[in-house]
């Protein structure tokens, strides 16, 4: 009879494998990890709490402690770590307060036990409008009020209280009136059910819950993650953009490619890193920056005047925009402060270098000739000038001045870039509206 080892070998095999995933999961199973929240909440916070869980998923410490002391900040940035640890983590979680006001105090709420330091304080939480400042509008309220009690529902926790934070209408007995929000301290956070312990400090806290005497291992940014939080603030995006588009911009009514231009591509790629390492955006949004930069320097390098390379590149960092700050309006903020920014620049260049190239742009100061040329310009009927051909007397941006029949004149073009020195035909004479082409 034929004995078969199949059996035996599987045994072995699984065994090995059970081995081999216990010892991987359980090699930092004496640490407790804590990350830092200590400045105000961005997508950027967002990203970085997200990697740091799916690093405990992966590695499996006893615990994760998320530290707070924060301000507050964006919703959506809160909402998406809040689902990093409520619906992500596959670790005890646990949330140290400092202080949790606005943002801060959801994201302590989605944690399974919350511990109060001294002085701490968690709530204050109505949504502002990041634009004006103001209430964002019992629309939103209502739909931020509504997280906040179902996130206190899935800890087990007070969810009027909870709800007390973003609206002034909940009126919670001997703790608030109808006309202020909830703002507990840590005695009060613990008496009306929104944590669990107060604690002297991070160890005491663990201590109490049973983590006493594990190694504390801080995961906070690293200086890539925070440099790129800097960039990706929806205002510092803004100004980038602007510098960005404007450097650029002024190299291609400028031809050659000068400090302006060398200063508007590394604000796009300042732009770019900062959106790659700070913000869900994609590889493809990414690429998306880096394409309309160099479809504009294309256009500046290879493709004198503002045709269809440059509007190609614009529309790309455009959209760019529009799928790295997808949220609520996040992207008409980043391109309504571009605009803002781009104006204050112009009008900065205006004021400081009125003689630079730039600002000569909107001056013609070619030598016109003599007085019996522009005398004779006064009585010249233009007419008489349809069809005839001249050179250039300046770059045509696309108006400029052009030597035709012996007499000089303004000109313009159908919207081309015409170089200094290129032979131009007159098309079309409207008045004092000369339009001519390059022949």
């Amino acid at each position: 009879m034929k004995i078969t080892t199949q059996p035996k070998s599987a045994f072995f095999i699984s065994l090995i494998v059970y081995l081999f995933f216990s010892f991987g999961l359980g090699q930092n199973s004496t640490e407790v990890w804590m990350i830092p929240i200590d400045t105000e909440i961005t997508t950027a916070t967002a990203q970085y709490v997200k990697a740091r869980v799916q690093r405990a998923n992966a590695e499996q410490p006893l615990a994760l402690v998320i530290y707070l002391d924060t301000p507050g900040g964006q919703i959506i940035a809160a909402e998406r770590i809040v689902n990093s640890i409520l619906q992500d983590a596959r670790v005890p979680t646990i949330a140290v307060v400092s202080n949790a006001i606005s943002a801060g105090a959801i994201i302590a709420m989605s944690a399974e036990q919350v511990a109060m330091l001294p002085g701490s304080s968690i709530g204050a939480a109505t949504a502002i409008n990041a634009f004006s400042g103001e209430n964002a509008g019992e629309k939103i309220n209502s739909v931020w009020r509504s997280q906040f009690r179902s996130v206190a529902e899935a800890r087990g926790r007070n969810p009027d209280v909870a709800a007390g934070m973003v609206s002034k209408r909940i009126e919670i007995p001997g703790l608030s009136t109808t006309n202020e929000l909830i703002t507990l301290t840590a005695s009060q956070a613990i008496k009306y059910n929104i944590a669990d312990i107060e604690a002297n400090n991070i160890n005491d806290a663990l201590e109490q819950l049973g983590y006493g005497g594990v190694e504390l291992v801080t995961l906070g940014p690293n200086l890539a993650e925070r440099f790129g939080g800097f960039l990706a603030n929806p205002l510092i995006a803004a100004l980038l953009l602007a510098v960005g588009i404007g450097g650029i911009l002024i190299e291609l009514f400028a031809p050659g490619f000068g400090l302006p231009g060398i200063i508007g591509t590394l604000a796009l790629v300042a732009l770019a890193a900062g959106a790659y390492f700070a913000t869900p955006a994609t590889t493809l949004d990414v690429m998306l920056i880096l394409i309309g930069g160099i479809l504009l320097v294309l256009e500046l390098l290879v493709i004198p005047g503002f045709g269809i390379a440059g509007i190609l590149g614009l529309a790309a960092i455009a959209v760019a925009v529009i799928k790295i700050f997808p949220d609520g309006y996040q992207w008409v903020y980043v391109l309504g402060y571009t605009t803002i920014f781009g104006a204050i620049l112009t009008i900065i260049l205006f004021w400081l270098l009125p003689n630079s190239r730039f600002m000569k742009l909107f001056a013609l100061n070619t030598d016109l000739g003599n007085k019996d040329n522009l005398n004779y310009k006064k009585t010249l009927n233009f007419d008489q000038l349809l069809g005839k051909e001249g050179l250039a007397t300046s770059d045509l941006r696309p108006a400029g001045l052009a030597t035709i029949d012996n007499h000089r004149v303004d000109v313009v073009t159908e919207g081309d870039y015409i170089s200094n020195g290129s032979k131009i035909k007159v098309i079309d004479v409207s008045g004092t509206r000369i339009v001519v082409k390059k022949v």
